[in-house]
């Protein structure tokens, strides 16, 4: 693939506050060709717009940014889908998963990127380990490894979709002469072998490391001085008048004269010779200027969950996030915080203690008119355990909600921890969008479900019976009305204490039992106070209320149905109904199970969906392939 890049002008929002400008120019007026299967360096002092270029090239412009020209492929201009699937990426930061492999990290890559699957994936992630010279440390954690072996598995997860063009920013940073030498030597046998093209940047290389380069771009204050063939780049200096020194390197030499803004012998001559060769260049290139500026980026992300990638991500979420001491504080914590509250409510409700809770919990909240309450009490003091029975069940679920509410604050930073990995993925479009949400919920799902079980196992082992399954469809249900809404505030932001503080604050309004909702509506509506309409809303925009109402409502039917007094005696059933709704209709008089039901699809719908934009909007790669409107 031959690139091909004209006129292209690329000013960032300036976030120097000690500059006025909005805008700062880093690449000015720039051109250049690289031709298939080249080896290209990119070479420039600091600031002189080497890493700013190489983004462009890529793809990477920050949101905001002006920009204007061309980059073509063949000629032809970029498409997102075709230049991700053709294009290598490898960024200066190491954005990678620390507890991973070397072999892990690679192969994960594999198997997102790979479509055809018959291929051996394994064989070929150990052949280009072994091709990078890195196979020998495969099982080594990605923490422990130096900072030359990360680039190399960087390189080998941006080959594993062999590309006709490698991009690399600074590869050799840190690396002393001989390691850097090795390295562009590697990337050329690279080049050669995989019939691809290198572009990467590179500061001051060694006289033998320049010697490796087919194609030099070389940038002076955000201008192009020269673009062409490495070997011809001295004499071309030479034909200006710029003579490096009889013990100086050409490289030396370079490094120095195009620092413009700093020092030199022969400054002024130089910095004219300069204005004229970057002239020169743009002579060259010159192409009529007709674009406009373009100041918007791209957003060519997938929403469509793929089953082979959500397994693959819930596969590495257990990798880089399962420990034993996390899951054993967490399962000892959480699960013993369930068995007491668990063991204390069914001691509270025992036979001879439930009517007189019973009896005192509808006075204290008052949830019912005098005339409903004394034919209930009458009928509890006569048939005593038969009657209270019916309601036990709908009590007792309209305090389970506190437990889900803050055992599972801690799952809202889930996003944060891998923010930089996801982004950087997601940019190559390894996975959509959907695929890494809906991954990230059925972990959370999977990771809570063993405190429930370890529940039961107690409760068989201190109490000698299990807890019902009944008690397990609640579990499920309740995972499914609180993770929605705790991974949607994990999604706005990267700042986790934050987000704690707000969902802790926000816990309580779903711990609260329905019943509260209930008195509050009707004490605001008698009084006819506004902040009814907030109790309203409170109500209506959580799908943890609309579930524990669910419960309470569900419970009552259950236990109803099965209840051979309430068949016998209409009264007493007619007064268990009113009793019973009083529990559960938060937002108005007698709501129906089917009403609750459908609040709590459609909201559960939309906290997803808004999760899914916030993560948009927060984990969109900075792209941008029409550089001019």
């Amino acid at each position: 693939m031959n690139l091909e890049w004209k006129n292209v002008d690329i000013e960032l929002v300036n976030k120097n506050k000690n500059r006025r400008e909005k805008y700062v120019r880093l690449i000015t007026n720039a051109n250049g060709i690289v031709k298939a299967g080249s080896l290209c360096a990119i070479m420039g002092p600091s600031g002189s717009g080497k890493t700013t270029l190489i983004k462009g090239l890529v793809g990477r412009i920050p949101s905001g940014a002006k920009t204007k020209g061309d980059i073509l492929v063949n000629g032809k201009a970029r498409d997102y889908e075709n230049w991700c699937k053709n294009i290598g990426y490898v960024d200066q930061d190491d954005c990678i998963y620390e507890k991973l492999t070397v072999l892990e990290t690679v192969t994960y890559a594999a198997r997102f990127r790979l479509k055809e699957q018959n291929i051996n994936i394994l064989k070929k992630v150990e052949d280009l380990l072994d091709e990078l010279d890195i196979l020998d440390i495969s099982g080594s954690r990605m923490d422990s490894i130096s900072g030359g072996e990360r680039k190399r598995v960087m390189i080998a997860i941006e080959l594993i979709t062999e590309p006709n063009i490698l991009f690399m920013d600074e590869p050799t940073s840190g690396l002393d002469s001989s390691t850097a030498f090795n390295f562009v030597k590697l990337m050329q046998t690279l080049s050669i072998t995989h019939k691809m093209t290198v572009i990467f940047t590179i500061h001051q290389p060694s006289v033998e490391t320049f010697s490796i380069f087919d194609q030099l771009i070389l940038l002076s204050d955000s201008h192009t001085v020269f673009s062409g063939q490495a070997e011809n780049a001295e004499e071309y200096f030479e034909s200006y008048g710029l003579k490096k020194r009889e013990l100086s390197t050409f490289p030396d030499f370079l490094a120095e004269v195009l620092k413009v803004k700093h020092k030199y012998r022969e400054l002024p001559e130089h910095q004219a010779i300069l204005t004229k060769m970057i002239n020169d260049v743009e002579i060259k290139y010159h192409v009529p200027e007709n674009m406009a500026i373009s100041d918007q980026n791209e957003i060519a992300m997938s929403y469509i969950p793929n089953k082979r990638h959500i397994m693959i991500l819930l596969n590495r979420k257990y990798k880089t996030n399962f420990s034993i001491s996390k899951v054993l504080f967490s399962l000892v914590i959480i699960g013993l915080s369930f068995y007491s509250f668990i063991l204390t409510a069914f001691g509270l409700l025992e036979k001879e203690n439930s009517p007189k809770i019973i009896t005192t919990y509808f006075i204290i909240n008052q949830a019912v008119h005098d005339e409903t309450f004394f034919k209930f009490a009458n009928f509890v003091q006569i048939y005593g355990d038969k009657v209270s029975a019916v309601l036990k069940p709908s009590i007792f679920m309209q305090f389970l909600g506190i437990l889900f509410a803050y055992s599972m604050i801690a799952s809202t930073g889930v996003f944060s921890f891998e923010y930089k990995m996801v982004k950087r993925e997601l940019g190559v479009a390894t996975y959509s969008i959907g695929s890494y949400y809906f991954a990230t919920f059925l972990f959370e799902i999977f990771f809570y479900l063993p405190f429930f079980i370890l529940i039961n196992i107690i409760s068989a082992i201190l109490q000698g019976s299990l807890i019902p399954w009944e008690f397990y469809l609640f579990v499920i249900f309740g995972l499914l009305a609180f993770i929605p809404v705790i991974l949607f505030f994990g999604s706005l932001t990267k700042r986790t204490k934050t987000i704690y503080v707000i969902v802790s604050f926000l816990a309580l309004t779903w711990a609260v039992p329905p019943v509260f909702y209930v008195r509050s509506r009707r004490f605001f509506t008698d009084q006819n106070c506004y902040p009814n309409i907030f109790f309203m809303l409170i109500g209506s925009i959580f799908p943890p209320l609309h579930f524990k109402a669910l419960c309470v409502a569900l419970s009552y039917k259950f236990s109803s149905q099965s209840s051979d007094i309430l068949k016998e005696n209409d009264s007493i059933r007619s007064t268990c109904d009113q009793l019973s709704a009083n529990l559960y209709s938060y937002l108005y008089n007698s709501m129906a199970i089917w009403q609750i039901l459908l609040l709590f699809v459609i909201t559960t719908v939309f906290y997803v969906v808004f999760a899914l934009v916030a993560l948009t909007l927060r984990l969109k790669p900075e792209q941008r392939f029409k550089l001019s409107k």
